[in-house]
């Protein structure tokens, strides 16, 4: 790993002193790697035959994406890298500090800008726009590679509207249009056309509000809702004017990516070049079992969940159902996106966005799909991508990998299954090679599994309580509060089965016994989804400062603690992507994402390898030499076995060998103890029909360990680290198998008690003091009004407001979590 970073260095020192690993062998650069190199840069120093463990970022946006800088985020790209690096940003909301003569001086010398700088300073300097909150990583715990993944539909738009001038001008011609594609304004300076547009004047004077306007919900509803999406009028004829503006930003993403990247021998640092293609279908559902999505909105459903009197058939629907507009958690959109990420500097010359290549859309006579796929599949986009990248003659070194994320949101439309037929096949293949990965967990809740704790309901076989872990009361995203679902609406038809990874992967083997394919072969990244360019930002403590998109309403503790709102406070800190891999560089990275060598963390450090095998060694744990033995004898996290060189048709079960280390954490916040560490499996029977289990493999759930909630510190036991060899004891070499590592850690306080303890909230004790008539009430301690009785009014201290209080002490959320990490699967195949 690379040696200037104190991170690194604590957590390998840690694994060559406590892990059965034993020290890693130090090794020149490899002039032949075990992965292809595809860009010119000084090989890394620190190079290691058995791999690496990096932490990054693989999803967060920044000032680029529209809905972002909506909320008054100025931190761009290169923000987001320095922040990565170790650096310190800003957060709104921004004070005018310039000095009465600074605010009268001329706009500066003219400096042509294509895209916007958005540019701030730090406290107590003197600007437009300065930062009155700051945030940075604590020593040692920067990134080692993100992704900077911004909204691909509205590049353009958002450059267009809300662009910061530094450029005057006498005629259209000073602002050089032609390359530009700005023009004169009426105050003398250099603008992209459109920016005086109705819409853009509206999305301006919504900048800064707590929380979004109309606006972005106008840009979402044509680019990125619709059946057919469209861009707004002023993007002009075919939209050919926000195309220019996206092309320009997406120019300067690559820039930027390259500017952060460090093609030394050090290699410090890596940058990736990405974007979010952002689908989210406001649909219906087909009035069966299987609910699959639907566009024809003919219907009206006067009672929820139920067909019209005489309803007819829905093309969209293979059972012939009808089509249901009005159903439990219709609110929102079928979320559908997925974070793209390309391999090196070699990319495509703009994103594929959701306008020009939208979702299959069905069957309906509007459908804009060339040819028509079925509703939410992704395969026209996942084809674009291949054609413009892998398969284009002109990027010989284009390659390029898609994430999809929050399936929890996507009421089950992100994993449905391919039709047996030739382009339901075609897709499998296109899904199998271009989606390796899925992001398991982020601000936005864990899709992994899914158990309603309150009433017992389980969206596995046989339940998973360790499945009450980050759930959103949300089906789709972006719901109004007519959205939100109680745990009592909480089924497995509101929330589909398939909006979760466990379910999915299941599917996933079943088709591949049947059709020789998986489409959802899926190794495991967490992220952010952060929309204030911070990232990584996934410590807890630090949670309500960066809000859950970046929302200003953070800054406020009645909204940080709003259950009820679709970011509130139910979300939580995200999540962090770990590569295994020999060197820091883009080709050794992206060539571990490709083959799944990645686990997803729940925002904590610990360090998880995991390696399966039919010859695995009994001592793999005693001999020093884990990870060479694991290499040897077996496949790592991501990889698949075959019974092929292994005895014939008398195959022994597999072994499992995990072995975890305990997250450090920094000075003056030491980390969590682990608890115990699960092997998760799934398997198809002889009849097609899945099967799953949990297996505790490591550690023990008699430990004591807990949390001192008035302190947030660990108290008794737990372990710095773990290490077993496991043997599948009911192994069945005949059946598809899947299995997957899931390492626990000790509770340890979620944000929101971060949040209340930092402002001294007491919930053993009455906060407030009863003001009122009924004399035997006055001065009694109480929480709300309730408490003084009729007339009377709970008088709270002055920085509090009872909303808040109550939200500290209402039991809504925990005050505790278990955080956890989760390895990418190892498949069995017959």
């Amino acid at each position: 790993m690379r040696a200037p970073s104190i991170k690194t260095f604590v957590l390998w020192t840690l694994l060559i002193a406590l892990s059965p690993t034993g020290p890693a062998q130090s090794a020149p650069p490899d002039p032949n790697p075990p992965f292809e190199r595809t860009e010119a840069r000084e090989r890394c120093a620190s190079y290691e035959p058995t791999k690496q463990p990096f932490f990054g970022e693989t999803h967060l946006h920044t000032a680029y994406s529209f809905d972002a800088v909506e909320l008054d985020t100025r931190n761009t790209p290169a923000d987001a890298y320095r922040y990565a690096k170790g650096g310190r940003v800003g957060l709104p909301p921004w004070a005018d500090t310039r000095t009465a003569e600074q605010a009268q001086l001329p706009p500066p010398p003219s400096m042509r800008t294509y895209v916007t700088e958005h540019p701030y300073c730090m406290p107590g300097e003197h600007c437009q726009f300065m930062a009155t909150r700051t945030i940075q990583f604590p020593e040692g715990r920067a990134l080692d590679f993100a992704a900077i993944t911004d909204h691909s539909e509205q590049l353009g738009e958002s450059n267009i509207c809300t662009f910061e001038a530094t450029e005057t001008c006498a005629s259209d011609q000073d602002c050089d249009p032609a390359v530009t594609g700005q023009e004169c304004a009426s105050d003398n300076m250099c603008r992209p056309e459109g920016y005086d547009s109705p819409l853009c004047s509206i999305a301006r004077d919504e900048i800064s509000r707590l929380r979004q306007g109309a606006a972005p919900g106008i840009f979402a509803g044509l680019e990125n809702v619709s059946q057919n999406p469209a861009r707004p009028a002023f993007c002009g004829p075919d939209g050919a004017l926000c195309a220019r503006q996206a092309k320009l930003v997406w120019d300067k993403i690559r820039d930027d990516a390259e500017a952060a990247y460090d093609r030394t021998s050090s290699c410090t640092f890596t940058s990736f070049i990405a974007y979010e293609y952002t689908a989210m279908a406001a649909n219906g559902r087909c009035a069966d079992a299987d609910a699959l999505p639907c566009w024809d909105q003919a219907q009206d459903n006067a009672v929820p969940d139920v067909s019209d009197a005489g309803w007819s058939a829905s093309a969209d629907c293979p059972s012939g159902a009808a089509c249901i507009n009005n159903f439990t958690g219709n609110s929102g959109a079928d979320n559908l996106h997925r974070n793209v990420i390309f391999r090196n500097d070699d990319v495509i010359d703009s994103p594929i966005s959701n306008v020009e290549s939208p979702l299959g859309c069905g069957f309906g006579a509007d459908c804009t799909s060339t040819p028509g796929s079925p509703v939410a599949s992704p395969a026209v986009m996942l084809q674009s991508l291949k054609d413009a990248c892998i398969e284009n003659p002109a990027k010989p070194r284009c390659d390029v990998l898609t994430i999809p994320h929050n399936p929890n949101m996507s009421r089950g439309s992100m994993f449905i299954l391919p039709e047996n037929t030739p382009d339901g096949l075609a897709e499998a293949y296109l899904r199998n090679q271009l989606e390796p990965l899925v992001e398991l967990t982020q601000i936005k809740g864990q899709s992994e599994c899914r158990y309603n704790a309150k009433t017992g309901m389980a969206w596995t076989n046989p339940p998973d309580e360790l499945c009450d872990f980050e759930n959103e009361g949300w089906a789709r995203l972006g719901g109004a509060a007519d959205g939100y679902l109680t745990d009592e609406m909480q089924t497995t038809e509101s929330i589909p089965p398939r909006s979760y990874v466990r379910n999915t992967l299941a599917s996933g083997i079943a088709y591949a016994a049947e059709q020789g394919v998986n489409p959802f072969q899926l190794g495991f990244v967490g992220g952010l989804d952060n929309h204030n360019g911070t990232p990584g930002q996934s410590d807890a403590q630090q949670y309500a400062k960066s809000g859950a998109h970046g929302v200003q309403s953070f800054a406020t503790s009645s909204e940080a603690l709003n259950e009820r709102y679709f970011l509130g406070l139910e979300t939580n800190a995200g999540g962090l992507t770990v590569a295994w891999a020999e060197e820091n560089s883009r080709d050794a990275i992206f060539t571990a994402l490709k083959n799944r060598e990645t686990y997803a963390t729940s925002g904590t450090r610990p360090i998880v390898r995991v390696f399966g095998g039919f010859g695995l060694p009994s001592d793999i744990c005693e001999t020093g030499d884990f990870a060479a033995r694991g290499y040897a004898d077996g496949v790592p996290m991501g990889g698949t076995l075959t019974r092929d060189g292994y005895g014939g048709g008398t195959v022994e079960a597999p072994r499992f060998a995990v072995s975890a280390l305990m997250d450090p954490g920094w000075s003056g916040h030491p980390g969590t103890p682990l608890q115990r560490a699960q092997i998760i499996k799934g398997w198809v029977d002889a009849a097609g029909q899945t099967h799953e289990t949990v297996y505790d493999v490591a550690g023990t759930t008699d430990d004591k360990g807990k949390v001192d909630l008035r302190t947030c510190r660990p108290t008794g036991g737990g372990l710095k680290n773990l290490c077993t060899l496991w043997t599948d004891p009911d192994f069945d070499p005949a059946r598809h198998a899947f299995y997957y590592v899931r390492v626990l850690e000790n509770p340890s306080c979620r944000w929101n008690q971060y949040y209340c303890n930092a402002r001294g909230v007491d919930c053993s004790k009455p906060m407030g003091i009863c003001r009122g008539q009924v004399q035997a009430l006055h001065e009694r301690g109480c929480n709300s009004d309730v408490d003084c009785g009729g007339g009377g009014v709970c008088t709270l201290p002055d920085s509090y407001e009872e909303f808040e209080y109550t939200q500290c002490c209402s039991g809504i959320v925990p005050q505790t979590v278990q955080q956890r990490a989760w390895t990418s699967p190892i498949w069995y195949t017959p």
